[in-house]
């Protein structure tokens, strides 16, 4: 059943540092700043967007009094908890990405997956089959939160290797 939604709004995430993240995001995956608000003390919360729309992502600083010391910066995708495992971002065509691509690594910041494209002819035999057919490749912030860049998500209109049984 349809609500009517037609996208996923934005993503909000904790940082451990706001100006560190603020910049992270600014400058490597070129995010604009809508505002930030609050204190340090408090813990400040930045809006920042990819365009017009107000915000597609919110930063929300840890409070000071919160101990730190256990942040490790790990990659989300591989800790065992509950939470965030990745933000991703699209990208409207292959020539965009593979710039995001030289851009990402041209700031200094290692992938740590990919590229690949997410579908069978994508993966070694027995690999990934519900996969979208995009072409992907992922990275770290600051607090170890996986970002993917994307570009060719396919579209489900029925039934196929990608989406078997979809709803409709």
């Amino acid at each position: 059943m349809s609500l009517g939604m037609s996208e996923v709004g934005h993503v909000g995430i904790h940082v451990s540092d706001m100006d560190r993240s603020v910049a992270f995001y600014r400058k490597v995956v070129g995010l604009k700043v809508t505002g930030l608000w609050g204190t340090a003390a408090k813990g400040r919360q930045c809006f920042m967007r990819i365009d017009t729309m107000h915000h597609n992502l919110v930063l929300n600083e840890l409070p000071a009094e919160v101990d730190r010391s256990g942040l490790d910066g790990s990659d989300t995708a591989k800790r065992r908890a509950g939470g965030l495992h990745h933000i991703a971002f699209g990208f409207p065509d292959r020539e965009a990405w593979l710039n995001a691509i030289d851009h990402v690594r041209s700031c200094g910041i290692d992938l740590v997956h990919g590229p690949l494209v997410h579908a069978p002819e994508g993966l070694p035999e027995g690999g990934f089959i519900g996969g979208s057919g995009s072409h992907a490749f992922y990275f770290l912030d600051p607090d170890g939160n996986r970002i993917e860049f994307y570009c060719w998500m396919m579209k489900v209109r029925g039934p196929s290797i990608a989406a078997p049984e979809p709803d409709l």
